[in-house]
């Protein structure tokens, strides 16, 4: 009789850790669902800014920008250069088109 009482019991106890094996489960699931959409969103980017590095290349923004950079006085060239402002141009221009490109594809 006790034999039937240990099975009970024991399936009792096994109904109760489902519950508990589902949120674990879930757990595990949303993880890996978090890290492969960041990895993949990562990989997107790179693609993306390969995509609008071809486009800044093949649009020569690098040399009408330096064209038009050559063309300023001398006394306002230099202090935006000493401010660093075309790094700064390059820095939002490539930054924009790549979100552009990455608006494009998605």
């Amino acid at each position: 009789m006790e034999f039937i009482a240990d099975f009970f019991n024991a399936f009792w106890t096994f109904l109760g850790s489902i519950p508990d094996f589902v949120d674990d489960f879930m757990v595990k699931v949303g993880a890996w669902m978090v890290i492969s959409f960041t990895k993949a969103k990562i990989a997107f980017i790179g693609y993306s800014w390969e995509v609008a590095r071809e486009i800044l290349t093949q649009l020569n923004v690098s040399g009408t920008i330096e064209n038009l950079w050559g063309q300023l006085d001398s006394q306002v060239l230099g202090v935006a250069t000493y401010l660093k402002l075309p790094e700064a141009l390059n820095m939002l221009i490539n930054a924009r088109v790549t979100r552009y490109v990455m608006d494009v594809l998605s």
